[in-house]
């Protein structure tokens, strides 16, 4: 009788572990991907696999925010740090802790950006090529933040996904409910200044990785004036040097790059005291 007792709490034992060790993060602990994202492993966005929060307790919501210090941006600059706050709101009752997973991808699907600092109680783990963040352990607060880092110009759209659990901590996966949201943003202009009175506003790229060997900017000059637009490589030789005079407004304008080996290089537009850059890929 005490060798079988001994047996029933040592596999009490093992079964407190497996659930306690889920608290550790869906993606760090179990491999999965359950922010909603296209192609992810798992229960997209419900956290429905085997050992999960399933019960759909509390009636969570989550809301997703991009900010620029403490202001909600719709648009991100290229290579421009931000914070990305993630926060559930419970329907009903009052859970004890919360976590989350979250992760941006492009419109190809695929990593857009870095995280930057994601603070305590959080860390980041890649999966199928993705870099997820999501909790380290359950906290007692439902509002996350954690920095994002813009990707390079021409990424286009980025689309935030995330996850995130409301538990009533009783170290089961009973009672808990789970819920997930996504946000896109677009990408905006690579500032060349934050004076208005200066003539020049930004520039982008239409394709990146280019196509068709040809470099497409957009630029946008807030007055008509000469300029001078520099084609560079990553040590700093000028390949190629344009004067243009560009019109206030939008306007776009092509480099030919045929003749270029394939690599990263640098488009960098120059005047009145003022410049700006893009990096720009060949393939």
């Amino acid at each position: 009788m005490k060798i079988r007792n001994v047996y029933k709490i040592a596999a009490l034992l093992v079964v407190y572990v497996v659930l306690q060790s889920r608290s550790g993060g869906p993606g760090a602990v179990a491999n999965l991907q359950v922010t909603g994202a296209p192609g992810s492993i798992g229960t997209a966005g419900t956290c429905g696999n085997a050992g999960c929060h399933t019960a759909g307790a509390f009636d969570p919501s989550v809301s997703i925010e991009l900010l620029d210090g403490t202001d909600p941006v719709t648009e991100y600059t290229p290579g421009k740090t931000y914070t990305l706050r993630i926060t559930n709101t419970p329907g009903t009752g009052t859970p004890s802790r919360f976590g989350f997973q979250a992760v941006a991808l492009n419109s190809a699907d695929n990593q857009a950006g870095d995280w930057g600092d994601v603070g305590s109680g959080k860390h980041t783990v890649t999966l199928s090529g993705r870099k997820y963040v999501e909790h380290s352990a359950p906290s007692p607060g439902n509002t996350f933040e954690m920095e994002w880092i813009a990707p390079d110009a021409g990424t286009g759209d980025v689309t935030f996904y995330s996850a995130s659990l409301a538990a009533n901590g009783n170290s089961s996966n009973s009672g808990d409910g789970v819920a997930s949201n996504s946000l896109t943003v677009t990408e905006g202009m690579v500032n060349a200044t934050t004076d208005t009175r200066k003539s020049l506003a930004g520039m982008r790229l239409m394709h990146n990785p280019v196509i068709n060997d040809e470099i497409r900017l957009q630029i946008e000059a807030l007055q008509s004036g000469q300029f001078q637009l520099r084609l560079l490589d990553l040590s700093g030789n000028v390949l190629r040097t344009e004067n243009l005079k560009l019109s206030a407004g939008l306007q776009e304008h092509v480099i030919p790059v045929a003749s270029l080996s394939a690599g990263v290089y640098i488009a960098q537009l120059s005047g009145n005291g003022n410049t700006t850059a893009v990096r720009v890929v060949k393939i």
